[in-house]
Parts: structure tokens; C-alpha cells; sequence
């Protein structure tokens, strides 16, 4: 067998992540599999699949956390890799215990090194760490830039807020359906006046949903109001935020109404937009989308969708711009409950995206799903489509000459049944470099 140089079989072995990495079922099916079949092939191969194995970290149960402190954390020959570790993926099913009395943060501050990277995912657990001085210990995370957070319950807004605080690098937030004492109902939806009065965070980017009950909307409207006073406000570059309460067929509310006026403060120099849309004429959004001079992006989403004329909604958001000339990207996704009606508004959409208008576009993006079963259209006299996925993108490209002949425009449809809605969770399985410890 010949013999290549080490330096020839490393390089190899770091492109198997570029290879067959991407979305966390590619790393199942292939990164991972592949890298620990590396690391079996010999002991040349070893250190550098290893290296490879450990830069995304996934731990999902009490027993995969005791391996990594017991086979990793303390052991002087494995301890090593944790210089490797970039994504540190903290996760559990509903169905598992949670993971009280395993401080993570305590045990691993300052043996993550290269660290950039942190996603908390878990049921029913008071944040990420039980033990009482954990914010402050999460400053010695300096390196982390991106922190994601999903189904976690703090103590208090203020624990949330100073673990924010104690990130020096931190520039990506997302999120998702946290949950923390209940605020009280008269917050004031301004904390001060004049400059910003808190330095961190200072984020380029945020991604924050809600449910949109009551309780769940003061929550969201103290974070945004905090968040609207510090650095973020002149640093904020990419928004996306939505309500997690999608399922209710007519009934969704507009971002406005969970997150409060305090969102205008955080447009001033937002370039690219995501927001989900009621169904219903949202001023408030228009107005907020009237002080975002500086964007070149907006994806717009509504969904459960029971009215024909949701895209006369979508015009009328659209055409709210201060500065059309330089959006760059439009995108705009409806799912509809049942099957589509006759797209009533469409031809407005496509008149409004006039080239002399928007010189600068360069893509229209339309994304349709839609439910196969039969429902009855209450209040609505329009034709419901025989529809298929070929029916429902030709229908819609008939509808918008005008973009078909710029050559600028993309539709895709999805049909799904029974309803579903394609919510996307951000988590890995148990893989990698955990799973082969155990």
C-alpha cells in the first residue's frame, strides 16, 4: 500500500466536512459515519479525524454530558480535542430527563478555547446551567459570536439579560420560545430616552419568535424594549422574527402586535428583513417598514392563510418601502389552509414591482404551500383551484407577466397533507464524537 505524506491525508480528511456536511441529516448520513471510519484506518489518521469529529459537539442526554466530562474533560489524553470543539449543540427530547445539576458552563469556561458557536435546546430546564453564578462564569466564553436558545426557562428576565451582557463577541442571537417569570402587564415600552445606555450586545444579527399569547407577548415586548437600548440598536443588520402560534387558520396576528413599538428602534440601519404578516392590514407594520431605509432584502411569510386577498396585503407592505430603488431580494411565503383560492391580488403585486421603481431587484422568490384536503371557503365566493404543484406555479407566473418577462422571478409549491406547518427546528441529533464515546 503506498504511503502518502501526513500533510496530503489531513488536507483530505478536512474537506470530508465541507464534502458531505451541510443540513444535520447530511452529517448523520455521511459526515460522521465517514470521519470515524477515518479515524479506524490507522494512527496517522487519527489526530486529524479526530480534530474533524469534535468541531461540532452534540450532546443530547445526561449520560452522553457525564462521557464528555468523564472521558474528555478529565482525561489528559483526550482533553486535547476540546482546542477543536467551534459548535458546542446542548439538546434533549421532551421524553428524556433534562439535564438539572449538569453545569456545563461552570465545568467547561475556559477549556473551549476556539469556541464560536453555542445552541441550547432544551425542555423544561431553567436556562443552560442550574448553578446560581453561571452568568458570570459565561464572560470566559469570550470567543462565542453566535448563541441560539430554544425552549429554555430563566429564572428572570435579568438572568437572560446579563448572560446577553457577558458575551463580549457575541454578534448572532436567535431566540425561540423562551420563558421566564411573567412581567408585568403596564411595562413601559420605552426603558429611557436619548443614546443608547447599555454597550452589550451590539448585534449584527436576530432572530427572536414568540408564542403569541398574552403572558408570551409581555415577554417578548420586555425584551425588545431592553434590546432597543443598548448598542444593537446602530449595529443591527439582519432581522428576522415571528410567532410561533401559526396554526390557527385566519387568526394569525402581525409581529407588531407581540413585539411592540420598540421594534422601530431596532430598523434604523436593518439591510435584510424577515417577518411574518397577518392576514389582516397591518398599519403598525407598515409604518415600521416605512423607517427601514437602508434595506436590500424582505421576506415577508403569512401563514395559514383563509382570505383570497392575501397578496393585495403583500402589495400594500411592499410598496410602504422609503427606498425601493435598492431592495436587491424579494421573497414572500403563504401557506394556505386548504387549497389555494384564485390568487386575487396578484396582478397588483406585479404592477407595484415595476422595473423604473425597483432597478436594483434582482430575484422575486414566491414560496406556496398548501393542504390537499377540501375545506369550505366560509365568506369567500372565489374559485378554488384544481390545484397540483405544476397548476399552482404556472397559475402564478400567468399572474405576474410583467416579472416572467425580467426573467427575475422564482415560484415553488409544496403540497402537504394532512396540514402540517414546515417548521424548521435548529437542532442536531446525537452524533458525532459523543456518539462514539459511549
Amino acid at each position: 500500500m503506498p504511503t502518502f505524506p501526513p500533510e496530503l491525508t489531513d488536507d483530505i480528511i478536512a474537506w470530508i466536512p465541507v464534502v458531505c456536511g451541510g443540513s444535520w441529516h447530511e452529517d448523520v448520513r455521511q459526515r460522521y459515519p465517514t470521519l470515524l471510519s477515518c479515524s479506524l484506518v490507522c494512527s496517522a489518521w487519527l489526530h486529524a479525524s479526530r480534530h474533524q469529529l469534535f468541531e461540532v459537539l452534540s450532546v443530547g442526554t445526561p449520560e452522553r454530558y457525564d462521557l464528555l466530562v468523564s472521558r474528555v474533560l478529565h482525561s489528559e489524553k483526550m482533553r486535547i480535542y476540546l482546542l477543536s470543539v467551534r459548535t458546542v449543540n446542548l439538546f434533549i427530547d421532551p421524553d428524556t430527563p433534562a439535564f438539572n445539576g449538569k453545569p456545563f458552563v461552570h465545568e467547561f469556561a475556559g477549556h473551549l478555547p476556539n469556541l464560536t458557536s453555542m445552541i441550547f435546546y432544551l425542555h423544561g430546564v431553567e436556562a443552560f446551567s442550574s448553578h446560581p453564578s453561571s452568568v458570570v462564569v459565561m464572560s470566559r466564553f469570550s470567543t462565542v459570536r453566535t448563541l441560539k436558545i430554544q425552549n429554555c426557562t430563566f429564572p428572570s428576565f435579568g438572568d437572560l439579560r446579563r448572560t446577553l451582557c457577558s458575551l463580549p463577541s457575541l454578534s448572532s442571537l436567535a431566540l425561540w420560545k423562551l420563558s421566564w417569570p411573567d412581567p408585568a402587564a403596564d411595562l413601559s415600552p420605552r426603558l429611557s430616552h436619548g443614546t443608547s445606555a447599555v454597550r452589550r450586545p451590539a448585534l449584527l444579527r436576530l432572530n427572536v419568535t414568540s408564542d403569541n399569547d398574552p403572558p408570551s407577548r409581555r415577554r417578548a415586548q420586555q425584551f425588545i424594549a431592553w434590546l432597543s437600548e443598548t448598542a444593537t440598536t446602530s449595529s443591527l443588520l439582519d432581522l428576522e422574527v415571528g410567532i410561533f402560534n401559526e396554526s390557527t387558520p385566519g387568526g394569525q396576528t402581525g409581529c407588531m402586535v407581540t413585539f411592540g413599538p420598540s421594534l422601530f428602534r431596532l430598523g434604523r440601519g436593518v439591510r435584510k428583513l424577515e417577518i411574518a404578516v397577518g392576514e389582516s392590514r397591518d398599519t403598525e407594520l407598515e409604518l415600521f417598514l416605512c423607517t427601514l431605509t437602508s434595506l436590500t432584502s424582505l421576506h415577508l411569510r403569512c401563514y395559514c392563510v383563509v382570505k383570497p386577498d392575501i397578496w393585495v396585503q403583500m402589495e400594500r407592505l411592499v410598496t410602504s418601502l422609503p427606498r425601493p430603488t435598492q431592495l436587491i431580494e424579494l421573497s414572500i411565503s403563504v401557506i394556505y389552509d386548504g387549497p389555494p383560492a384564485d390568487f386575487v391580488g396578484l396582478e397588483s403585486l406585479d404592477a407595484a414591482l415595476r422595473p423604473e421603481l425597483l432597478r436594483a431587484l434582482q430575484a422575486v422568490k414566491l414560496d406556496i404551500w398548501y393542504s390537499r384536503k377540501e375545506r369550505a371557503w366560509s365568506e369567500v365566493e372565489e374559485p378554488v383551484l384544481a390545484v397540483t404543484e405544476p397548476t399552482v406555479r404556472d397559475v402564478m407566473k400567468n399572474r405576474l407577466p410583467k416579472l416572467s418577462a425580467r426573467n427575475i422571478i422564482e415560484v415553488t409549491a409544496h403540497a402537504f397533507e394532512p396540514w402540517v406547518p414546515p417548521l424548521h427546528v435548529d437542532v442536531e441529533p446525537e452524533s458525532g464524537p459523543m456518539a462514539a464515546l459511549s
